[in-house]
């Protein structure tokens, strides 16, 4: 009698996968006894189905709103945004710059957004290093003093030669004058990724419908393009 080997869609065994009943749809169910998981080989609803969690994010991550998500991929609109409220990414990275010995060039620049009307500023700082290509740190709030001392602080780890900014007033207040260069000849490649920024992103577009509605979605989406564009190894 021929018998045939189930694996489990969570640790990918196959030895410990037996028949747990049937689903609401009359579906075999499975039971993995190594990860304590149930699943289905075949799902009705599309977001169930291995890799479709991934795939909202990668649209996420390439300018597609939440709507042109949930049509492309056939899933409900409160898949895709309970998907991104899970999302938890990293606010600052140690690689490569996890030794002290390593003296950085920072170009600094504060980017425009909003959410849910453009009275309600969220601006993104960020700290760009050209030879590296990588954002070092980056921090949301308004256009103030009290947002660029929270970027300072994520850069406290580093040891930086120089701050790379344009002529804003804020930062010739809080950055040390023999460190600080002045001018837009100097940030001219942050002023580049502003703009892979805002062509990657749907809701850092100039002109869009497909704004923030919640600075806690805002964050988490940008936060977790900058964490898989430049933060993982």
């Amino acid at each position: 009698m021929a018998t045939l080997e189930v694996p489990c869609r969570y640790c990918s065994q196959t030895k410990s996968v037996r028949k747990h009943g049937t689903g609401a749809n009359k579906a075999q169910r499975y039971r993995c006894l190594d990860c304590r998981k149930s699943f289905q080989l075949d799902y009705t609803y599309n977001a169930y189905h291995p890799g479709v969690k991934e795939q909202i994010v990668d649209m996420a991550m390439n300018n597609a709103g939440l709507r042109d998500t949930a049509r492309v991929l056939k899933v409900g609109f409160n898949t895709v945004l309970r998907t991104f409220k899970k999302l938890q990414p990293r606010q600052v990275t140690s690689v490569p710059f996890d030794n002290a010995e390593i003296e950085l060039i920072c170009e600094v620049d504060e980017q425009w957004s909003f959410v849910q009307n453009k009275k309600n500023q969220r601006w993104l700082w960020y700290a760009w290093e050209p030879r590296f290509k990588r954002i070092i740190a980056h921090t949301f709030g308004r256009r103030s003093e009290e947002t660029l001392q929270a970027l300072l602080m994520l850069l406290e780890p580093f040891t930086i030669n120089f701050f790379c900014t344009d002529d804003f007033r804020v930062y010739s207040s809080n950055l040390p004058a023999e460190k600080h260069i002045t001018g837009k000849l100097f940030t001219q490649r942050i002023e580049r990724q502003n703009l892979t920024l805002r062509t990657r992103l749907k809701r850092l577009n100039r002109k869009t419908i497909g704004f923030s509605k919640s600075e806690e979605m805002h964050d988490k989406v940008i936060g977790t393009f900058i964490e898989r564009e430049f933060y993982r190894c």
